[in-house]
């Protein structure tokens, strides 16, 4: 029984390596220039319905934020897959319960700034007659759903590299060849649950790294992909970006903080005190137990994540491009203020080089994060 993840994890990494082949090979690159690329990368929001089963709701404010910011700053806008989360609702009803959300993503599309990608949860869009059907929502005369892109970037015309945009979900059984059942379950069972309850299923992400046995797949597959592409993608709702926190933050060895508490009960200290050390102690053994799984060092640095626009606290995470640069964003900031918070960045030519090469490297910068 041992092997029995490895296997898993075996089988995983072929089913999407063959969904992603599928994916890629069906795409003819676009070449840009580096210094011309301003985008502004999102996915997995889910949008519903506006009831208790609708997991953007929470996130309206931090999304609606982000886009006026970007809006004004020139950026386009690539929506990752799973903008609306169609396994539970009908589209009409999502397009009626944001329309000012769509109202604002419709700017970036009449200035010849939108892209939209499908994932599974709105796969509908990859049928021309639902697109044509909801025309307007989706990018109005520049309506184009696609199930994938793939950009060659350069520099005074000479290739840097790839850039290829997916959802993610490409191969798995779940997402592909039972999709309709998943839908089913989702719309017969969980949401009525979710709504009930008002359960948020997205967790805020505290970390970066590869961890997931899906993220590892995709990262396996951009790994051995003949051209070398650098992958950006969602659907696990996860943020990858290759830099991150490592470990959590202790801020003394346990052994230590266990001795104290016995020393505390030894000396008959007063009971708060005794409390609060176990207390502490406690939640910091939990907190240690979070990262048993050791993280997979992104190297070369081909894999990058979105995260998505559906967590539970109500922030969202992004990919920017821009400046020649990549960078991971979080809106709201750490005030819980409208405004984006760098959460790690890199340069995107030496992200582009490092892929190239092969090379055994790591990227990026962390913002005020301890590594």
């Amino acid at each position: 029984m041992a092997g029995d993840p490895e296997r898993k994890a075996a089988k995983r990494r072929s089913q999407v390596a063959k969904g992603l082949d599928r994916a890629h090979g069906a795409t003819t690159p676009e070449r840009v220039e580096i210094d011309a690329l301003d985008l502004l990368i999102v996915s997995d929001h889910h949008r519903g319905a506006r009831d208790g089963a609708d997991d953007f709701r929470r996130c309206e404010r931090s999304y609606n934020a982000a886009l006026a910011h970007f809006l004004e700053t020139g950026h386009g806008l690539l929506l990752l897959g799973d903008t609306e989360e169609l396994w539970e609702c009908d589209p009409e009803d999502v397009i009626a319960a944001y329309p000012r959300t769509y109202a604002l993503e419709a700017e970036f599309a009449a200035r010849g700034r939108y892209r939209r990608v499908w994932g599974n949860h709105d796969d509908e869009w990859r049928h021309a007659r639902s697109v044509e059907r909801h025309r307007e929502a989706l990018g109005g005369d520049r309506a184009d759903v696609r199930e994938a892109f793939r950009l060659e970037i350069t520099r005074d015309g000479e290739s840097l590299g790839e850039l290829f945009f997916v959802h993610g979900h490409q191969g798995t059984d779940d997402a592909e060849r039972w999709s309709w059942i998943s839908r089913i379950v989702v719309r017969k069972i969980w949401r009525p649950l979710q709504r009930k309850l008002r359960i948020a299923s997205t967790s805020p992400a505290s970390d970066w790294d590869l961890r997931e046995t899906h993220d590892e797949a995709m990262f396996a597959w951009a790994r051995r992909a003949p051209t070398r592409p650098v992958v950006i993608a969602g659907h696990t709702h996860r943020p990858v970006f290759g830099v991150g926190r490592r470990a959590p933050v202790v801020p003394e060895p346990l052994e230590q903080l266990e001795r104290r508490y016995r020393e505390l009960r030894r000396a008959g200290a007063p009971a708060e005190e005794i409390c609060a050390a176990r207390t502490r102690l406690e939640y910091l053994h939990a907190e240690v137990r979070r990262y048993d799984r050791p993280a997979i060092p992104v190297v070369p640095p081909c894999y990058f994540n979105t995260g998505c626009c559906s967590f539970g606290d109500g922030d969202v995470t992004a990919l920017e491009l821009s400046g020649g640069r990549i960078r991971l964003l979080r809106w709201l900031d750490d005030e819980q203020q409208p405004a984006g918070k760098v959460l790690a960045e890199a340069s995107l030519e030496e992200v582009l080089g490092a892929v190239r090469a092969g090379a055994d490297v790591r990227i990026g910068e962390t913002a005020g994060v301890p590594a």
